[in-house]
């Protein structure tokens, strides 16, 4: 829910979201909170599929590329899960968060990040090829 506290504007991309206009409208929402859980959920699955990197690629390239499917959507908006994510880390490991812990977490969701700007940007490329395709 932080990423949404924090950057409002990405609950206009999602239809469903734009009608919670207060903070307390949006901590009551439960599609919110499922949709933040998925969040959530994505980026763990994606960390403990570093243990294969094919599978890892393949994972984040295809959640990245789904996002040009949503109207408005930018990929700098990727960037903006990365504090909320070490905000989500830290609260979780409390006491064993530690200086080592963070830089660790700091290159893995930044990497996590790169990966799916990159499935974004390879799938809006596929789009403009097929479009100037049947133009020809």
């Amino acid at each position: 829910m932080v990423l949404f506290e924090n950057h409002y504007e990405l609950l206009n991309l999602f239809e469903k979201f734009q009608g919670l206009k207060t903070r307390d409208e949006q901590a009551e929402s439960m599609e919110l909170a499922d949709h933040a859980g998925i969040v959530m959920t994505t980026l763990d699955k994606g960390i403990k599929s570093l243990d294969n990197i094919d599978e890892f690629f393949q994972y984040v390239h295809t959640v990245g590329a789904s996002h040009t499917q949503i109207p408005g959507f930018k990929k700098d908006n990727f960037g903006k899960i990365k504090e909320p994510f070490l905000y989500a880390v830290r609260e979780t490991l409390q006491e064993r968060y530690t200086t080592n812990i963070e830089v660790i977490y700091k290159i893995t969701i930044d990497f996590i990040i790169d990966t799916l700007v990159e499935g974004y940007e390879k799938a809006l490329q596929c789009q403009e090829n097929a479009v100037s395709s049947t133009e020809d």
